[in-house]
């Protein structure tokens, strides 16, 4: 049993050393199913806004988002993080220019 549990260390602490600290550029970090419908209704969210102005969008994706999402375990304490963390770089995002369906991706949410 000790000869198994060994190998198993060994074979854990050379994996390690093995596989790669970061994934390639071809492989980027999708964040979660969560985040990308987040940021779908984020999109959405602005680009239905008749005013563009941030603190108004902010409070009626909070609003959305809590209504959509309130079933989920933590879903509206995601809703605040999203808030306060993930929807300003959107908009500037779809300010800057960037076509609302390119936008999740381009920030890495889908």
């Amino acid at each position: 049993m000790k000869t198994v549990i060994a190998f198993s260390a060994l074979f854990a602490v050379s994996l390690c050393l093995v596989l790669p600290r970061h994934l390639p550029a071809q492989f980027p970090v999708v964040e979660s199913s969560l985040g990308c419908q987040m940021c779908e209704l984020a999109v959405k969210t602005y680009v239905g806004s008749a005013d563009k102005d941030v603190t108004s969008i902010k409070k009626t994706f909070d609003a959305e988002c809590k209504k959509m999402f309130h079933t989920i375990p933590f879903g509206t304490t995601e809703c605040d993080h999203f808030v306060n963390n993930k929807l300003d770089p959107i908009i500037k995002e779809l300010e800057s220019g960037t076509a609302p369906a390119d936008v999740c991706k381009k920030v890495g949410e889908c």
